[in-house]
Parts: structure tokens; sequence; C-alpha cells
């Protein structure tokens, strides 16, 4: 190690690069491990990602398994509509459709949806008009004053079907049958509004990974809104918060807790629980540049955040084509995207 840093003549105080195992053996080898740094920017990726995957994991769960179940349960009922409309009566053709598809009791619209379809079943399966008309007119005056907007629809559309006066077979058999109609309705209602809320939560989500210092007060009204309606995602917003300190604090007050204190969970994805473990695991590279910034407290703050901008600007005329690959065209755009001093110390023997 002592002699590839004589013979390249640098003895940098930082080297400053991403989680890359091949850049950090290698930078490790020509500079020593005790002057290796990973900047900021690829922290904060690396544990964002991981929240990321939590946050549509959620998603995944609070919208599209809901509306899941509600499109299962609407398949059930357009079952029995078949039946019926080839001519089965419909006490039986509820038996011949079975129990109706099972919805997680932690999805409020799938289960509300599923409470009022079963009440549904059950009076749908009553043979006697008049007895049937009373249990009907029961259940929608107790629906009718439902906080959800599809239920007190579904009420207004299934009223007007009940006779004034007269409560006769067929008129029974058409009450059903627009329960029926109706009844699908309510899921495709329930349905819009779960899309509805699935679109807003993905266009909002990305609030919970503004640090302070980019915080506008909109900004900041969005995610007091978005983590009022979903509390449980609190704990991500305090996790993004909490390693972002450490690029946020005076340099005195960066004591390691930062990464310290990250837990893994049971509860967290793979993918978070492993940006957690690689955190933790290259914690020493991650405060690096503490001792460095106290050896010299006159470089400004970006020094220690991200160093990307010119990771990317490094990484630009390798990816250009192969035509680029020769020492002289290399050098040439390497001097143009970094507009800075560059030298070359590949041997000779390596160059194509």
């Amino acid at each position: 190690m002592q002699d590839a840093k004589t013979r390249f003549g640098l003895n940098p105080e930082l080297v400053t690069i991403d989680f890359s195992p091949s850049m950090l053996s290698a930078a490790g080898v020509v500079f020593g491990d005790d002057v290796i740094g990973i900047d900021g920017f690829h922290v904060m990726q690396e544990l964002n990602n991981g929240i990321r995957r939590d946050l549509l994991d959620f998603r995944d769960r609070r919208f599209k398994s809901e509306i899941r179940e509600l499109m299962k349960m609407r398949s059930y009922i357009h079952d029995i509509q078949g039946m019926v409309k080839g001519g089965v009566a419909v006490p039986l053709a509820m038996v011949v459709a079975g129990t109706l598809p099972a919805v997680d009791p932690r999805h409020p619209s799938s289960s509300a949806c599923s409470a009022i379809t079963g009440s549904l079943i059950d009076i749908l399966k009553i043979d006697d008009p008049g007895y049937f008309f009373r249990a009907l007119v029961s259940f929608l005056d107790k629906k009718e004053d439902s906080s959800k907007e599809f239920i007190r629809s579904f009420v207004d559309g299934i009223r007007p079907t009940i006779p004034e006066k007269r409560h006769t077979e067929k008129g029974m058999d058409r009450a059903k049958q627009a329960i029926l109609k109706k009844v699908k309705g309510i899921y495709l209602d329930a349905r819009t509004t779960l899309e509805e809320d699935n679109t807003e939560f993905y266009k909002d989500h990305w609030i919970v990974f503004f640090q302070p210092e980019r915080m506008t007060e909109e900004r900041q009204q969005c995610l007091e809104r978005f983590l009022s309606r979903y509390p449980e995602l609190r704990i991500y917003r305090e996790m993004t918060l909490q390693v972002g300190e450490i690029y946020r604090l005076p340099i005195d007050q960066i004591d390691g807790h930062q990464i310290a204190d990250l837990q893994e969970r049971p509860s967290f994805s793979k993918k978070l629980n492993t940006a957690i473990q690689t955190l933790k695991k290259h914690a020493p590279q991650i405060y690096r540049f503490v001792d460095v910034f106290k050896r010299n407290p006159d470089l400004p703050k970006r020094c220690r955040s991200s160093m990307e901008w010119y990771n990317v600007r490094f990484k630009t005329p390798f990816k250009a084509g192969n035509n680029l690959v020769k020492k002289e065209r290399l050098m040439t755009r390497l001097r143009m995207q970094l507009h800075g001093h560059v030298e070359w110390r590949v041997p000779a023997a390596t160059v194509v």
C-alpha cells in the first residue's frame, strides 16, 4: 500500500467514493483504508431507496390489494347474475356461487362492501315478497346516512324498485335483479375512490424524503397532510431525517448515533434492512469526513455532502462509446468534462 502511494505521489486526506466494492477495494489499495470516505449522496440514496421500497409495498397493501378484493367480489356477483339470467332462482344461484370472497379486515372500503354484500345476500335468499321488502327497507334505512358516498348512492338507486302498494313475487324478482346490478356499482365506485387515493399517494410520497433545508411552506403542508393520513409511515420520515443530520449538523455535533441508532425490523422490507446493514457496516467510512473537517475548519459545507456531480462528469467519457477508449481522446474528454487538472497514471502496458 505504501509503495503504491509513493509510486503515484499522492497522499490525500480524504478519498470520497460510493459503496461500490470494487471502488472501495481499489481506493483502499492505492491510498489506504484510513482515508476512504463515502459521500453523503450515496449514503442518503442507499437509505432512501430502501425506505421507498417500503412505501411502495405499503401502497400495494393499502390500495392495490384492496382493489383486487373489490374486483373478486364483483366477479362473484357477476356469476350469480349470469345464473339468474339463465333461469336459475336467486336463492339457488347464491348457493351454487358459494361463499363471498374474503377480504382483509384492515381494508376499510372492501370491508364495508363485504359487510353490505353479506347483508344483501341474506335478504336475497328470502322467498316471501312481504318479508323480503320489509327486510330490504329496514336495511336501506340503516345505510341511508352512511359516511361513504358510494353506499348512499346504492341506497338511492334501490329505493325506486320498492313497490308502494302490493308486494308481489314479480316485483320481488325485479328488485333482486336491481340489487345484483347496483351492488356491482358499489364495487366500481369504491374502486374509483381507491384509485384516486392510490394516484395521490404515489404523487405525494416523495415528500417524506425532503430534508429541512429543502422544505418550503407548501411542502411542509403537504408532508403534514400525508403523515396525518398515513401516521404509520412517520417512522420513515424520522429515519431519513436522523441520517440526514450527518450532513446538516455542525461538525462537533456529529457523534455517530445517527447510524448506530438505526434498527432492522421484521416489518421492514428486505431492501430497507439491507440498506441499514450496509450503513452500519460502512459507518467508519461514512463518518470519515468529520475528522478531516475538524482539521480543516475552512472547508465549505458542501464538500461533505455529495460528490455525485463530479462522479457523473468523470464517468461520462467512459460511457460515451468504444471510440473514446484511446488515451488521447479519453484525456481530452476528461479535461473538458472536469475543467481541471487530469493526469494519466495507467501503466503503458495496459493502454489499448
